[in-house]
């Protein structure tokens, strides 16, 4: 059980680093010498993600991929925690069979 709750927190992690990614890229249109991010993912051998901010180059469809971008991971979090909710209230089934 805790390697499913390690693997939904690190996923809400890298969808709130994704929004804020997003955020800043938005954020920065205006803003000549500001670099755009980009968030990469990896996979954890224990189950989970990994991630890691880096510049990406230039794009022109950059401000709808970002806004795409932020909407994805605003529902791989809301998915993640739906995980987090579920798994808490089987714990407390649980919990109260055994009270």
């Amino acid at each position: 059980m805790d390697n499913l709750m390690a693997t939904a927190w690190s996923g809400m992690r890298a969808a709130g680093q994704g929004v804020q990614v997003a955020a800043h890229n938005v954020a920065n249109l205006a803003t000549a010498d500001a670099p755009r991010l980009q968030v990469q993912r990896a996979a954890v051998e224990q189950g989970g993600v990994q991630t890691r901010v880096t510049a990406a180059g230039a794009d022109p469809a950059a401000p709808l991929a970002d806004l795409l971008a932020a909407n994805a991971e605003v529902v791989a979090f809301a998915a993640n925690a739906s995980l987090v909710r579920r798994q808490d209230q089987m714990l407390g089934s649980l919990l109260d069979r055994r009270a």
